[in-house]
């Protein structure tokens, strides 16, 4: 039994005629008396009685007729709900946004579902990148935006960008001075601020020179990148940042980034949510708004 079954039913019980109901229904006679025939066996007993003059429903079939007229007006309810609940999404929807990536999403995210919908009660958690993943496959929050190419299992992403790392020295750093870019290998001589693990940026670099064959010298650990930036135009120490978030900021003005090269350090960004937890509606239009702010931001995958 299906709705069509109940719908083409109460047709010819209001109809009182196999004809006429076909011809409102826009059904062929055959395929109708075809489904009232499945009906009586699906129930197992006789729902009309067919006459000279057309067709009479019995008590069962009486029945049926104002219980299906219930059932199908409800389904109906339920798809102009559902339909309303995808034109106008409500409730809340949480997102993860590492904190490099914070000043270039957040607010602009905010706005825009304040503006476009304000039934939505959105949840912006920003945090180490390092973090990100554990909040999704958590269920902490319903998407977020995480770091690298490789990803454990039960994560959906979407790819946004890639971008260089860079190392990050005080403006009149004389090692630094007249250099355009800087080796992967002085960089890993050098003494280091960096966010302790998980965090992305440590994570990258670490797999960089374990293929060097290398370690790195970090002198200290801070788990916020802008203090670390503070601390390098102090000349405290030299960091590794993507050239994006070290240009970002009033501590840039104190602050020399180059690009490292052989090799380079390269990173993958990705919007990512559980792929065993459907998204809510609410959450699914956070994740095609932020997506859309992120397109606009970027062009062949990497950062305007």
């Amino acid at each position: 039994m299906d709705l069509r079954q109940l719908k083409y039913f109460i047709g010819i019980v209001e109809h009182g005629s196999l004809t006429r109901a076909a011809e409102a229904l826009r059904v062929a006679q055959p395929a109708l008396s075809l489904h009232l025939r499945r009906l009586e066996e699906e129930f197992g007993c006789t729902l009309v009685h067919r006459t000279a003059r057309g067709v009479v429903p019995t008590e069962s079939g009486q029945r049926l007729a104002v219980r299906a007229a219930a059932v199908l007006e409800q389904m109906s309810g339920l798809r102009d709900e559902i339909r309303g609940m995808e034109a106008a999404p409500s409730g809340p929807a949480v997102i993860g946004i590492p904190t490099s990536l914070g000043p270039l999403l957040t607010v602009p995210l905010a706005l825009e579902i304040r503006k476009r919908f304000p039934a939505i009660h959105l949840r912006v958690v920003e945090g180490l990148s390092g973090h990100m993943l554990e909040w999704v496959l958590s269920g902490s929050v319903d998407m977020a935006l995480v770091f690298g190419a490789e990803h454990p299992p039960g994560l959906a992403t979407r790819f946004i960008a890639r971008e260089r790392l860079a190392l990050v020295g005080a403006k009149d750093d004389a090692l630094l001075a007249g250099r355009k870019q800087v080796e992967l290998d002085f960089v890993l001589g050098l003494p280091l601020i960096l966010p302790g693990r998980p965090h992305g940026v440590r994570s990258e670099v670490e797999r960089a020179a374990a293929q060097r064959k290398a370690s790195l010298n970090v002198v200290m650990e801070i788990d916020a990148l802008t203090q670390i930036k503070a601390l390098v135009a102090e000349g405290a120490g030299y960091t590794v940042l993507s050239e994006r978030y070290a240009h970002q900021g009033p501590e840039a003005d104190g602050l020399t980034c180059l690009p490292i090269i052989s090799p380079e350090i390269e990173r993958t960004i990705s919007l990512a949510h559980a792929s065993d937890r459907p998204l809510s509606v609410a959450a699914r239009t956070v994740h095609a708004i932020a997506a859309d702010r992120l397109d606009a931001i970027t062009s062949r995958g990497r950062w305007i």
